[in-house]
């Protein structure tokens, strides 16, 4: 999956990014421009099935990693919400496309616990937005391939 780490990496982490990449790094949407991307979030983030799961999570923005910079991540703006979680979030992109699995792997990392990680708190919120996002069948071969 473009955007993503190289180098040294923990093993979930290293099996996550194995799994997205021969999963959903293939398919879904993609936006060429940032306000695209931002529209897309926005609608989700304010959907009521989003609302009725993470209430938390009030706002989340997208913006491009600085020149040269490889892979996406994501940023706490507080820990204002349940369980020190944050209420608003920033995901930062790299790479010249926007791509919807990558916006889910970092919305997953703003709604899970802190310090989860890629560990199952974070998989099992990555699994249900990518089956609400993505549809049946992407969530069935990520789910198959992350076990």
């Amino acid at each position: 999956m473009a955007g993503r780490r190289s180098g040294a990496l923990g093993s979930a982490q290293a099996a996550v990014y194995a799994a997205e990449e021969a999963t959903v790094g293939r398919c879904g949407q993609e936006w060429s421009t940032v306000r695209a991307a931002q529209a897309y979030l926005d609608a989700l983030v304010g959907s009521g099935w989003f609302f009725d799961r993470w209430p938390h999570l009030v706002r989340a923005t997208i913006e491009r990693r600085g020149n040269g910079a490889t892979w996406s991540t994501c940023q706490s703006l507080d820990a204002g919400g349940a369980g020190g979680r944050p209420s608003e979030g920033v995901i930062l992109l790299a790479g010249p496309v926007l791509a919807q699995a990558t916006v889910l792997h970092e919305l997953a990392h703003l709604l899970a616990p802190p310090d989860t990680g890629h560990g199952p708190a974070f998989t099992e919120i990555l699994l249900e937005l990518v089956r609400h996002e993505m549809g049946f069948y992407a969530f069935a071969d990520l789910r198959l391939a992350l076990r």
